[in-house]
């Protein structure tokens, strides 16, 4: 199976990111049984980039969806057969590594598939040994498949006649001879000669016999091949048809895939399909894997750990149908199901950093100074520098904890944090709006509020005209009852509430007149306990 991803949010913001990779990393100490993978569900905060810039980690990868891919169940390292192999060779890898079909590869690109199927149509479909008119096949591949040995002729010359049995008396054997036919025959000296003499292009001597050197001679003079097996008349007979080359036979209109193309777009193809597996390919062509109904059978499904967050529509696309394995959280219970029992961590701190921070500590692992940085840089943007009033003691005591570790001052690490967010950028209402945007249901009304934190809001509220046209706009595309954003300012310890839409609803449950598009709040930082909470209680969520 694959890798277990971690990840928070939509629109992440420091805490999200930052605690997805510790605690990826942490699993992955615990837990060497499997792999963890940090992930984001969008474009990291400036602040975030900065971070993990100051403590030399990489952004995690972004996500799109966590539905299952073809990658997720596919069947890596996939055995494959050269076109120029023999489908002897074929039948015996199938055999070995017990498989119904082999990617063709020349080159390393997949040119074609063998299977079973085709490999069976060689006897069944055939009443007579199968000659080489319609498929020439070289005197090596014919002497591989029969195991045998050539003493007459070369390797690499080619074979296109029919094969005939030499079982008759020799003159009736002769006269059924046709020049550049391969003719299958035991120790029969007076028919070797006459053969030759007729035109054969190979002569196949079973047994383990070998022919005389008269024999031998008049071969070479003739431009004839002789290969000696020690199989039986009637074993070489069908080991015959085994030494066409796969590339022949091959069939180049199998099912191909990509291996992040969604497994649900590709299950129709397959079940449809007169074969019974599909081969995965990337983008240059190269085999990465391959697919079997066997594979859809199992049910797969990707899986995943969400921290920062417990609501569907907070997730990524496709989480309703991943396998959840654990909740690491400090928000609201939300609406995200799981089929079985997990481990859901879910405390009222004011961090999901801080849940993390703690694990660390209960599991006895030795925290890195460069998890430590960001663990510490989640918690003081989740609480505010320490000042929301999401904050408990257990929030101050770990950033203490992690300071201490750090060797530096919480409070100037802050607030040269909150700078970044704003150093040398320019302003661009709809980043700042959607950056760290969370919607919220409550009863028939959808609700979205967003938060800029800054060490000045005057700077982000000179541009509150351009701020508020672009929420007017937002609110209309995606159907949003309320649209409201904060504008936290960390120094003064307050936030002004900008709100188009059905303002009716935040003055109501907020207490504030919002008749001229917003509205100064001392003392409210926290979204989540301040204002969420309270818009959801007066609306009935």
């Amino acid at each position: 199976m694959g890798p277990i991803l971690v990840f928070g949010h939509k629109n992440p913001d420091n805490d999200s990111i930052c605690s997805a990779v510790a605690y990826a990393h942490l699993k992955n100490l615990t837990d060497t049984e499997n792999v963890y993978v940090p992930a984001r569900l969008g474009p990291a905060p400036i602040e975030t980039q900065w971070v993990f810039d100051r403590f030399g980690v990489d952004l995690p990868a972004e996500v799109a969806h966590v539905f299952t891919r073809v990658r997720d169940v596919m069947t890596e390292d996939a055995v494959s057969i050269p076109p120029d192999a023999t489908m002897l060779d074929a039948g015996r890898l199938m055999r070995t590594h017990g498989v119904r079909a082999l990617p063709v590869v020349e080159e390393g690109v997949v040119r074609g598939l063998i299977n079973v199927s085709i490999l069976a149509e060689l006897y069944i479909d055939e009443t007579d040994v199968r000659g080489f008119e319609a498929l020439p096949v070289t005197v090596g591949h014919l002497a591989s498949a029969l195991s045998g040995t050539i003493l007459a002729g070369d390797s690499s010359d080619l074979l296109s006649g029919g094969v005939l049995i030499g079982a008759m008396e020799p003159d009736s054997m002769i006269a059924r001879i046709k020049p550049g036919d391969t003719l299958v025959l035991g120790d029969r000296k007076r028919t070797q000669p006459l053969a030759l003499d007729a035109g054969v292009a190979c002569l196949v001597v079973t047994g383990g016999f070998v022919p005389g050197a008269e024999v031998l001679e008049r071969a070479s003079a003739r431009g004839a091949a002789v290969v000696s097996t020690a199989h039986d008349t009637y074993a070489a007979a069908r080991l015959v048809n085994l030494s066409h080359p796969v590339g022949g036979l091959m069939d180049t209109a199998m099912v191909l895939v990509g291996p992040d193309m969604l497994l649900s777009e590709v299950t129709e193809d397959l079940v449809e399909s007169p074969h019974r597996e599909a081969v995965v390919i990337d983008e240059c062509g190269a085999l990465a894997g391959m697919i079997t109904r066997t594979n859809l059978a199992r049910g797969l499904r990707r899986r995943v750990i969400l921290v920062d967050h417990n609501e569907l529509s907070q997730s990524a696309p496709g989480v309703a149908e991943a396998a959840v394995l654990e909740i690491i959280d400090h928000h609201r219970v939300g609406d995200v199901q799981t089929a079985a029992p997990i481990l859901f961590l879910n405390l009222p701190v004011g961090s999901t950093a801080t849940i993390v921070a703690e694990r660390y500590r209960e599991t006895g692992v030795e925290m890195p100074h460069s998890m430590a940085g960001l663990l510490l840089a989640a918690l003081l943007t989740d609480t505010v520098l320490l000042k929301s009033p999401t904050t408990t003691d257990t929030d101050r005591a770990v950033a203490a904890r992690l300071a201490t570790a750090l060797d530096l001052d919480a409070g100037d690490f802050g607030m040269e944090m909150f700078r970044a967010r704003s150093s040398g950028r320019v302003f661009s209402a709809s980043e700042a709006i959607r950056a760290d945007l969370k919607e919220y249901r409550s009863g028939d009304a959808v609700i979205a509020i967003g938060q800029i934190e800054t060490v000045d809001a005057a700077e982000v509220l000179e541009h509150r005209s351009g701020i508020i046209g672009t929420m007017a706009t937002l609110r209309e595309a995606r159907g949003y009852d309320l649209l409201m954003l904060m504008v936290t300012d960390v120094v003064r310890e307050g936030s002004e509430i900008v709100a188009v839409g059905r303002v009716r609803l935040a003055e109501r449950a907020l207490g504030i007149d919002l008749e001229s598009g917003s509205a100064w709040m001392d003392g409210i930082l926290s979204r989540k306990k301040q204002v969420a909470a309270r818009m959801l209680e007066s609306t009935g969520g």
